[in-house]
């Protein structure tokens, strides 16, 4: 039951004991105001811990399983600029989501460690996956490992031009290259020279033989002769499958 009170200032008030309040109906002339729908930056700022955190943001890996099944798999994002200082999983995880995102993951770590093996930068494209799904060293590699043996004591790259029209697709070149290599090496009696024509060896699909065609036939001619010096794979790839271990008949690693 409501009882009459009166306050500090002499006014009366009504005051509704607290069962009464609760049994108390609203009136029909009452309306919920309903509170306007947030926004997705508005819920985020509301929640903080639901934002993840920058140091726990993984890279995806999805791998494709023969009969079409894709797995994902996660590592943590690399915190420092330089790619030595990365895991190798994390190394592999980058790769697969940039230039190395048409072959497979074992593929990726085969580049990764083949590039290694030879000194070669995998960041730089020395070695690259091509559209096969094999590795390859770029003419720039072969060129670097030639000199590195310390053999070439002198090199000379000739460019002439011909008269000869050519229609090479998406080709800024209308005319023939000829380009001359020569180089001479340490316990050769005579020097190696070689000539490539541009319309032998250019690569419709690549967008650098497109615009720059003499520069790209001047290096595939240093890095074809190079390999006389320094032979290398053309393109390689890991064995399909790895050979079962025996078990070791001693404790410890084996050799």
């Amino acid at each position: 039951m409501a009882e009459i009170a009166s306050n500090s200032l002499g006014s009366r008030v009504t005051v509704i004991p607290p069962e009464a309040a609760a049994e108390a109906k609203p009136s029909p002339f009452e309306r919920p105001i309903p509170s306007p729908a947030l926004t997705p930056v508005q819920q985020a700022i509301l929640a903080p811990a639901q934002r993840p955190n920058i140091n726990e943001l993984p890279i995806v890996v999805r791998v494709l399983a023969a009969d079409g099944r894709a797995t994902e798999y996660l590592a943590p994002m690399p915190t420092s600029p330089y790619f030595d200082e990365w895991s190798f999983l994390q190394q592999i995880a980058m790769l697969q989501n940039g230039t190395f995102n048409k072959v497979s993951v074992p593929m990726t770590a085969f580049a990764i460690a083949y590039a290694k093996s030879k000194g070669l930068d995998i960041m730089e494209g020395d070695v690259y996956a091509t559209s096969e799904g094999r590795l390859a060293i770029s003419n720039k590699a072969k060129i670097k490992l030639a000199l590195r043996t310390g053999l070439i004591t002198d090199y000379e790259c000739v460019l002439s031009k011909t008269e000869d029209p050519i229609e090479l697709p998406n080709c800024s070149q209308k005319t023939d290259l000829i380009c001359t290599v020569t180089i001479e090496v340490k316990g050769f009696k005579r020097p190696l020279r070689r000539s490539q024509r541009l319309s032998e060896w250019y690569m419709p699909k690549n967008p650098n033989w497109q615009g720059r065609p003499s520069h790209m036939l001047e290096l595939s001619t240093f890095a074809h002769l190079c390999d006389l010096v320094n032979p290398t794979v053309e393109d390689t790839a890991p064995p399909e499958a790895l050979p079962a271990l025996e078990p070791s008949s001693t404790s410890g690693d084996n050799a």
